[in-house]
C-alpha cells in the first residue's frame, strides 16, 4: 500500500499496477513518466511513493543531484499539492508545460533546462525517410547493407540479453571519450540495460536487433509512454558498423514499434553530439519540460 505523506515507499515491482493506472489517467508526453523509466532506472533515480491529497506523487532521488518531485498524477488541490512537494524537497523537476501553464499564477519560478527536452517524432517518418531531408540516413544505409550483405533485423528477446550487454561494452570502450558518451556511471546505464530485460513482459518493453556476420552489431529497446507513444530507452550499435544505426532506427519504426504514432527518443542531457544526432532526425517538436521552485 502506497502511504500518505510524509510517509514514504521505495517504487517495487507490487506497485506497477497502480503506478500504470495513474500513468494512464495522466496520458504523458515526457519521458520521465514512462513507467518503464521509473523501474528500468530505480537503481539510479532511487524513486519513493507517497499520496498528498489523494495524488499520487513520485519523489526522486538521482545519485548524482539532488532530491525532486515530479509532476503530482492526479487532479485534486494542485497547488496545494505543489507547495507541499516545494517545503519537502525545494522543487518539482522535469514538469510537463502544462502543469507549468496551470500553476504559472502561483507562487513559484519555472525555468526550462534544454538538456532534458524530450525529441518527439513521428513514427511513420522515421519508418520511411522520405525526401531530400532524409538524403543522408538513407545514404548510410545503403552503404551498411553492401558492407553487410548478410545483415538481418529480428525481433529482440529476453534471450539476449548477454550479447546486448556484450555490445554494449563494446559501444562503451569506443565512445567514451566521444561528444556521444552519456557521462553516467557505466555500471549504472548497465544495470538498467539489465532491468529492461528482467522486466521485459512486465513492462511491455519490446525492440529489435541487427545481425550481420554471425554476430549482434546493434539493439534498441523502448516501452510504451502513453496511447500513441513509444518511448526508446536503448539504441546501441558497433560504432565499426557504418549506418547499423539508421539501419536499426528505421527497422524499428517500420517493424517493431508500427503500433504507435509516435516515438520519443528522450533527451539530449545537453550532450552536443548526442544533441545533433537526435536533431538529424528531424524531430516533429521538442517536448519542454520545467523545473519549479519557489518564487
Amino acid at each position: 500500500m502506497i502511504p500518505s505523506f510524509p510517509d514514504f515507499k521505495p517504487l517495487e515491482a507490487g506497485d506497477r499496477n497502480e503506478l500504470l493506472r495513474a500513468l494512464a489517467a495522466k496520458n504523458p508526453q515526457e519521458s520521465e513518466l514512462s513507467a518503464g523509466n521509473l523501474f528500468i532506472w530505480s537503481e539510479f533515480d532511487r524513486p519513493q511513493l507517497t499520496r498528498i491529497n489523494d495524488n499520487l506523487c513520485l519523489l526522486l532521488s538521482p545519485l548524482n543531484e539532488g532530491p525532486f518531485f515530479l509532476e503530482p498524477l492526479g487532479e485534486n488541490r494542485i497547488e496545494e499539492t505543489t507547495d507541499i512537494c516545494l517545503r519537502h524537497t525545494g522543487r518539482l523537476a522535469r514538469v510537463s508545460e502544462g502543469f507549468a501553464a496551470r500553476i504559472a499564477d502561483g507562487a513559484y519560478r519555472l525555468c526550462t533546462i534544454r538538456g532534458q527536452f524530450d525529441y518527439l517524432y513521428g513514427r511513420e517518418a522515421l519508418a520511411e525517410f522520405k525526401g531530400k531531408k532524409y538524403d543522408g540516413k538513407r545514404n548510410h544505409i545503403k552503404r551498411f547493407k553492401a558492407a553487410f550483405p548478410d545483415w538481418k533485423y529480428l525481433g529482440l528477446e529476453p534471450g539476449m540479453k548477454d550479447e546486448c550487454l556484450a555490445l554494449f561494452e563494446v559501444w562503451t570502450r569506443k565512445k567514451k571519450d566521444t561528444l556521444y558518451f552519456q557521462r553516467l556511471d557505466e555500471a549504472v546505464q548497465r544495470e538498467a540495460i539489465i532491468r529492461a530485460f528482467e522486466g521485459f513482459g512486465e513492462l511491455g518493453m519490446s525492440g529489435g536487433a541487427v545481425r550481420a556476420g554471425g554476430r549482434l552489431i546493434g539493439f534498441i529497446i523502448g516501452s510504451p509512454l502513453n496511447r500513441d507513444t513509444v518511448t526508446v530507452h536503448f539504441q546501441y550499435g558497433d560504432p565499426d558498423a557504418q549506418g547499423v544505426m539508421q539501419t536499426l532506427m528505421q527497422e524499428a519504426a517500420a517493424q517493431t514499434f508500427s503500433g504507435f504514432a509516435f516515438m520519443n527518443l528522450e533527451q539530449d542531457l545537453g550532450l552536443l553530439g548526442l544533441r545533433t544526432a537526435k536533431l538529424s532526425y528531424h524531430p516533429l517538436r521538442l517536448v519542454k519540460k520545467y523545473h519549479v521552485e519557489p518564487a
